[in-house]
Order: structure tokens, then C-alpha cells, then sequence
């Protein structure tokens, strides 16, 4: 079991977030390595479904490492989407996992377009990420794409690659671009603004709706980011 919480977002209250702990990529830019492992036991699955019951939501967002590891997460999404009938999202996912069939909304990232790289950087290949992604978008799943941009490593050409092969699936997806913040030990740089600018113009050679962000530091990103999900 990884579910290890559930709480309201600030910004909407009537949607519950179910966070998960644990993740099947090795990707050194993450964020996630930073994080230690949560001190409060994992939550059984009876008890969440009984939380997510008493609460008055109208959407349920589950996300956290990569939730799509998760053993139980089809047997949640049926209950939060066909017993409980609210809005069912999955946050954000790497993909490489095929999501489960009761979702509304879905947040996937591809880190890299290149079958080499991504197995270099990530431990995995992308060809199962590509595939889920047409097929989750054939399932009439809304799909809101992102990546990151690491200088020298995923830059205006990566990032062309991978708004290419999304554009070859629907143009309408939105792409969001974030900028790499810094990692201690790790040898990439903060992308410079001009540079997250040329990666957008890129990616709108294929894709209607594209932006980005770019943060200075781990902190700046987390308060955001906080703000966001509660």
C-alpha cells in the first residue's frame, strides 16, 4: 500500500487529493528524490474509500510519485467515478503504466522522445508511454501533456520531438513546459528564460496551446506548488 494521505485543495474544497509514495522511474532532475518517506502508515483500502464517502466532493485528484504503481488504484477510480459519481482525475503520471478506464483527467509526462535516452536517464523505455498516450486520448480521456525542459540534455530539439509526435495525436492537447530546477549533485543549470521562450515557440509549431514555467529554486517551486494542491 503507498496511499499515505488525503486532504482538500485550498483553492477548491470539494475536491479530495489522494497521494500516493512511490515511483517506477530513476530520473535524477526529480524533484521526488528529495523527498524521504512518509511517517504516517499507508492507508488500507477500505479506510480511503470510506474517507472519500464521508466527504462532500464533486472531483477526486489522485496523484503522488507515480500513482499509476498503485495496486488498487482501478478498484478506487471505479468507486470514486461510478459509486460516487464526481470528476476523476489522475494528477500526473509518467505513463509508462496503462491508466485505469474510470478517469476523466489525465496529466501525463514525457520526459524524453528518444527510446535511448529515456532508457539512459529514466531506467525505462518510452515506447509503452507513446503507446498509453494514443490510447488513453482514443478513450476520450482529457489529456493535459507536460515536460521538462534540462538544458543540453532535453532542449529545443527533444521538446520539438515530443510536441510533434503529441500534435500527431491532437493538436488541442495542451503542453506545459517546466523549467529544471536545480538538484544538488546533479550537472544540469536552470534553463534561461530566453531559452524556456524558444522551447514554447518550438513546441507551437505543432500544438495550439503551449506554456511554461520556470522557477529559481526547489523552495519557489514547492510554495507554489503547495498553493495549488491544498
Amino acid at each position: 500500500m503507498t496511499i499515505h494521505k488525503i486532504h482538500y485543495s485550498k483553492e477548491d474544497p470539494k475536491r479530495a487529493n489522494v497521494v500516493n509514495y512511490s515511483c517506477n522511474f530513476n530520473c535524477g532532475w526529480c524533484l521526488y528524490r528529495l523527498k524521504t518517506k512518509p511517517k504516517n502508515k499507508y492507508m488500507e483500502v477500505k479506510e480511503i474509500k470510506h474517507i472519500l464517502n464521508d466527504m462532500e466532493i464533486n472531483g477526486v485528484n489522485f496523484l503522488g510519485g507515480e500513482i499509476t504503481t498503485y495496486p488498487h488504484l482501478e478498484e478506487l477510480t471505479y468507486f470514486t467515478h461510478e459509486v460516487l459519481g464526481v470528476h476523476t482525475k489522475i494528477g500526473h503520471t509518467n505513463g509508462y503504466i496503462s491508466p485505469p478506464d474510470y478517469i476523466d483527467t489525465i496529466g501525463i509526462s514525457i520526459k524524453m522522445f528518444s527510446d535511448e535516452l529515456h532508457k539512459k536517464y529514466t531506467g525505462k523505455s518510452n515506447k509503452p508511454i507513446l503507446k498509453n498516450f494514443e490510447n488513453t486520448h482514443d478513450k476520450g480521456v482529457q489529456i493535459k501533456a507536460s515536460t521538462i525542459y534540462i538544458p543540453d540534455l532535453v532542449d529545443d530539439e527533444e521538446i520539438g520531438k515530443i510536441a510533434k509526435f503529441i500534435g500527431t495525436v491532437d493538436p488541442e492537447i495542451k503542453l506545459h513546459i517546466t523549467g529544471y530546477i536545480k538538484i544538488p549533485g546533479t550537472p544540469w543549470r536552470i534553463p534561461t528564460y530566453d531559452e524556456m521562450i524558444n522551447a514554447k515557440e518550438v513546441a507551437e509549431s505543432y500544438l495550439e496551446n503551449v506554456d511554461f514555467s520556470l522557477y529559481s529554486s526547489v523552495n519557489d517551486y514547492e510554495n507554489k506548488f503547495s498553493k495549488n494542491i491544498g
